[in-house]
């Protein structure tokens, strides 16, 4: 089992080395808009799991077919660069965190309508 501070280096050198992958390496023009928001990985090193997000929506499954197809290349690119015995697989998953943060601001945008006045002001006063 690796120490933590071993688990957060590797996870910080495998999206290091994926970002630089979509940006340089993956002729795909789907892989332009993808952002890499985190990656974990297991306590034994084995499963790395690569967290995304991609700037419009419409083109997440576009996106995740891209990961399926490309899953080789970017191990091997990733075990070529991290100092690791055995290359971890990897995982792809979309990241939904912008996802409920979109949410959340439309519910409390929707919630603000009609607020116009300070409740804490009377027309009393």
């Amino acid at each position: 089992m690796a120490s933590q501070r071993r688990q957060q280096q590797i996870c910080a050198r495998i999206q290091r080395k994926v970002a630089e992958l979509l940006t340089h390496d993956i002729k795909d023009p789907r892989a332009s808009f993808v952002t890499v928001t985190s990656v974990d990985i297991t306590s034994d090193l084995t499963v790395a799991t690569v967290k995304w997000t991609v700037l419009e929506l419409k083109d997440r499954s576009k996106v995740e077919h891209m990961f399926e197809h490309a899953n080789g290349f970017i191990r091997r690119a990733v075990a070529r660069d991290i100092d690791i015995r055995s290359a971890p697989s990897l995982k792809f998953a979309f990241d939904r965190g912008l996802e409920h943060a979109n949410k959340i601001n439309e519910i409390l945008a929707e919630l603000n309508i009609g607020s116009d006045s300070d409740p804490e002001k009377s027309d009393d006063q």
